[in-house]
């Protein structure tokens, strides 16, 4: 909000006494433009509270991870939707740049340029909500805090992939009954949720 005022006459009737004051010591020069700034508003970004839907951030809040290794500090959101299919990781083949426990964006980058079909990567990165596209398929960091903080958010009759391999043969995957977190084989048939970050905490 802005105020402008222009050219306002102040008029004061003097006390008793005043009135043989020179008139050119009263005389006030008319006011110039003013402008009245209001307070700068705070920009930071509140997540609601842990599995609740955060408007505008294209699914529900998991939780506030601090920079580390190879990942910055960031704001974690799973998806609202997941695969309706149960899907592959992909074939058994080395991706030496997809084995951060931490980093899925990374990870899924890796896995993607490979060249080679790896459908849970294509389905995460595929996904798109409230007008966000940089999803990806999330690390295995990322699968055990969904379990420690939004479980209610996913299906416990399966697992979930994550992006993050063991070797050329396996990559990890994450149980939301039991809490369970083993290595399984690429060619499994398994559930997949995209997740993306808010990386500035204060945009």
């Amino acid at each position: 909000m802005q105020m402008h005022i222009a050219n306002a006459t102040i008029h004061l009737t003097l006390p008793q006494g005043m009135a043989g004051i020179p008139s050119e010591l009263l005389n006030f020069e008319p006011f110039t433009t003013a402008t009245i700034q209001p307070a700068a508003a705070g920009n930071t970004l509140t997540p609601p509270a842990h599995g609740e839907y955060w408007l505008g951030q294209g699914g529900y809040y998991v939780c506030t991870l601090p920079a580390l290794l190879d990942a910055p500090a960031r704001h974690l959101i799973a998806g609202a939707a997941e695969s309706e299919d149960r899907i592959t990781y992909g074939p058994s083949i080395d991706v030496p740049g997809a084995r951060s426990q931490l980093n899925g964006r990374t990870n899924t980058a890796a896995l993607l340029a490979t060249g080679k079909d790896h459908p849970a990567a294509e389905w995460a990165t595929a996904y798109a909500a409230d007008g966000h596209t940089d999803f990806f398929l999330p690390s295995r960091l990322d699968l055990v805090m969904a379990h420690i903080c939004a479980p209610e958010l996913f299906e416990k009759s399966s697992w979930y992939w994550s992006s993050t391999q063991s070797s050329r043969t396996n990559a990890f995957v994450q149980d939301f009954e039991g809490g369970d977190s083993i290595w399984d084989g690429k060619g499994s048939e398994r559930r997949v949720r995209a997740f993306r970050w808010v990386q500035d905490l204060n945009a």
